[in-house]
C-alpha cells in the first residue's frame, strides 16, 4: 500500500511543475542521506527514480554529493535522476558494482600505474580510479599514475567532466572519442532514457528501448592506444562498450599481445558467447565469469573456475546491483 502510494506521488510530481519536484527531491535527499538507514534509503531511491516504471523527470541540476564506495573511498557525484549516480541523492553509500570496486580498492594502486578506460560513460569508475591513486600518491613519484578515459556520447561526456571537476581529479586525461576498429567517424546508437547503453551495435541498444538516437562520433583506431603503452607501464584496461567487445578485442589484439595489459570487461551473456567463439589474443585466458544478477536474487550465483584475480571477487555482497550484466576478468599467462 505504501509502495503504491509513493509511486503514485512520484509519478504525479514527475509530471508537475519543476519547482515543486525539485523542492520535494531536495527535501527527501536531505532526510534520506542524514537520517535513514541504508535499506530504506535504497527503497526511496528506487521509488523516486522509478526506472522499472519508465518514469521520466524533468532535467534538474543538483550540487555534487559525497558518497563512500567500497570500504573507505570517498568520491563525489553530480546526481541526475536518470542515471546510476542518482543514488548519491539519497544515500551516503554508493554500491554500484560493489564486488569489482572492492577488488579495485584493495589491488589497483599496488598492481597498476595506468588505467585505460574504454567506455567511461559518466565517470563512475573514472573518479573512483582517481581517488584510489590520490590516496596512494607520494610526492616526487618518478612515474605518476595515469587514467585515460574515452567516452563518445556527448551527454555522458558532459557528465563525466562535471564529475571530474566535482572530485578535482588529478590523474585523468579524458577524451570525447570512441575506441574502435579504425580512426574516423561512426554512428553511435543511444536508447532514449538509457544513457549507459549507447553502442555501435544498434541491436544491442534496442534491448533497452526502441527509441534510438543516432549520433556521429569521432573514433580512434584501437592500435593507436599503443602510444600510451610506451614506455611500459603496468596497465589495467577496463572495457565496457555495450556489445562491441568482440570487434574491439579483435582490433586490440596486436596491442594486447605486445604490451600485456590486464583486462576487465563488462558484458551481456550473448556477448560472452560471441567472445568465446573468437580465438583470444595470445596468452589470454578468462579467470572467471558470473551470470547477471540483481538484488532480487536470494543469494549471488556461484562462480566457475575462479582463481587468482577472480578469487578476490568471489565473496559477493547482497547489495550489489548489476542488472543484465556479467563480469569477465582476464590475465595474460
Amino acid at each position: 500500500m505504501i509502495k503504491a502510494l509513493a509511486n503514485a506521488l512520484h509519478g504525479r510530481l514527475a509530471r508537475g511543475p519543476m519547482w515543486l519536484a525539485r523542492a520535494y527531491i531536495s527535501a527527501v535527499s536531505l532526510i534520506s542521506r542524514n537520517f535513514l538507514p541504508q535499506s530504506l534509503a535504497r527503497r526511496i531511491h528506487n521509488s523516486v527514480c522509478g526506472y522499472i516504471y519508465g518514469r521520466r523527470w524533468q532535467a534538474m541540476d543538483f550540487a555534487p554529493r559525497e558518497v563512500q564506495m567500497a570500504a573507505h573511498t570517498t568520491v563525489a557525484f553530480v546526481p541526475h535522476l536518470d542515471g546510476f549516480e542518482a543514488e548519491a541523492l539519497f544515500s551516503r553509500r554508493f554500491d554500484y558494482e560493489a564486488p569489482v570496486m572492492k577488488w579495485l580498492e584493495a589491488n589497483l594502486t599496488s598492481r597498476y600505474r595506468q588505467v585505460i578506460e574504454i567506455g567511461a560513460n559518466v565517470g563512475i569508475y573514472t573518479v573512483f580510479f582517481d581517488a584510489l591513486f590520490k590516496q596512494a600518491a607520494t610526492a616526487g613519484d618518478e612515474l605518476p599514475p595515469r587514467i585515460l578515459s574515452f567516452e563518445p556520447s556527448p551527454k555522458a561526456y558532459r557528465r563525466l567532466l562535471d564529475n571530474l571537476a566535482a572530485n578535482e581529479a588529478q590523474f585523468v586525461q579524458s577524451y570525447q572519442v570512441a575506441v574502435g576498429t579504425e580512426s574516423g567517424f561512426a554512428t553511435f546508437h543511444e536508447p532514449v532514457g538509457h544513457l549507459t547503453n549507447g553502442s555501435f551495435v544498434r541491436e544491442f541498444s534496442e534491448i533497452f528501448g526502441k527509441n534510438i538516437v543516432e549520433t556521429i562520433v569521432v573514433t580512434l583506431a584501437a592500435p593507436a592506444l599503443e602510444q600510451w603503452l610506451t614506455p611500459p607501464r603496468r596497465t589495467l584496461m577496463k572495457i565496457d562498450v555495450e556489445g562491441f567487445e568482440p570487434e574491439l578485442l579483435t582490433a586490440l589484439r596486436p596491442v594486447i599481445e605486445r604490451h600485456h595489459p590486464d583486462l576487465l570487461l563488462e558484458v551481456l551473456p550473448f556477448t560472452v558467447d560471441a567472445l568465446n567463439r573468437c580465438p583470444p589474443p595470445g596468452g589470454l585466458r578468462a579467470l572467471s565469469h558470473h551470470r547477471p544478477w540483481n538484488r532480487s536474487d536470494a543469494h549471488p550465483p556461484g562462480r566457475q573456475g575462479s582463481s587468482g584475480l577472480a578469487a578476490d571477487l568471489a565473496a559477493q555482497p547482497d547489495a550489489v546491483a548489476t542488472p543484465l550484466k556479467s563480469v569477465e576478468l582476464f590475465e595474460l599467462e
